[in-house]
C-alpha cells in the first residue's frame, strides 16, 4: 500500500481484475487457452503471459534494476495455472516496487523507461513516474480487454465485466465475512 489512496485503488482493482481473468483462463482446456485469434498477442496464453511479463519489466524499472528474463520471450507454452502462479509472485513484487518508489520519489520525478540505467539514456525514454504508473494501468486494461474479447469468442458465459464497482462490492463483501 502507498500513501496515495487513488493509486492504491487503481492498482488493487487492477490486480483483482487480472487475477479474475487468469482464474477464468484456468477453467479453459489447453486447446482453448492456446487457440489462435487475430487479436492481442495471438491467443490467450501469449496475451496474458505478455501482461504478466510486462509487470516484471515495470517492477524492475521502478526498482531501477535490469529486468530478469521475461517469460513471454520463452517459446514454450505455459498453462493458465503457471501464468496465474507467476502473476501472484510478480503482482506482489510490483506492489512492493510501487510502494517503495512512491516513498522515495515524487510523481513528477523522472524515470528512465529503458531496460536498465547503463549507458546514455535517450531523453525520449525519460518520463515522470506519474506517466509510468499510468502506462502500467493502461497496459493492463488494454491486454485484459483483448483477453476478454477472446474469452467471449470462446463462448465463455460468465460475467466478464470486471469494473471498479464490482471490485469495490467484492471488497466490501469480504470485509463482512
Amino acid at each position: 500500500m502507498t500513501k496515495d489512496p487513488l493509486l492504491d485503488v487503481l492498482f488493487e482493482y487492477d490486480s483483482w481484475a487480472n487475477r479474475r481473468l487468469l482464474k477464468v483462463c484456468c477453467k479453459l482446456t489447453p486447446e482453448q487457452f492456446e487457440r489462435p485469434f487475430g487479436l492481442g498477442h495471438g491467443n490467450l496464453e501469449r496475451t496474458v503471459l505478455h501482461l504478466v511479463s510486462a509487470m516484471i519489466f515495470f517492477a524492475a524499472r521502478l526498482n531501477r534494476h535490469s529486468p530478469r528474463p521475461r517469460p513471454e520471450k520463452n517459446p514454450r507454452t505455459y498453462s493458465a495455472k503457471e501464468v496465474l502462479d507467476l502473476f501472484e509472485v510478480v503482482d506482489r513484487e510490483l506492489h512492493r516496487a510501487i510502494a517503495v518508489c512512491l516513498d522515495s520519489h515524487a510523481l513528477t520525478d523522472i524515470l528512465n523507461w529503458t531496460d536498465d540505467d547503463s549507458g546514455t539514456v535517450d531523453p525520449l525514454d525519460q518520463i515522470p513516474y506519474s506517466v509510468a504508473l499510468a502506462q502500467m494501468i493502461e497496459h493492463s486494461i488494454h491486454h485484459r480487454t483483448q483477453a476478454v474479447d477472446m474469452l467471449r469468442l470462446l463462448g465463455v458465459e460468465k460475467s466478464l465485466e470486471w469494473h471498479p464497482f464490482e471490485w469495490d462490492e467484492a471488497k466490501r463483501q469480504s470485509l463482512k465475512c
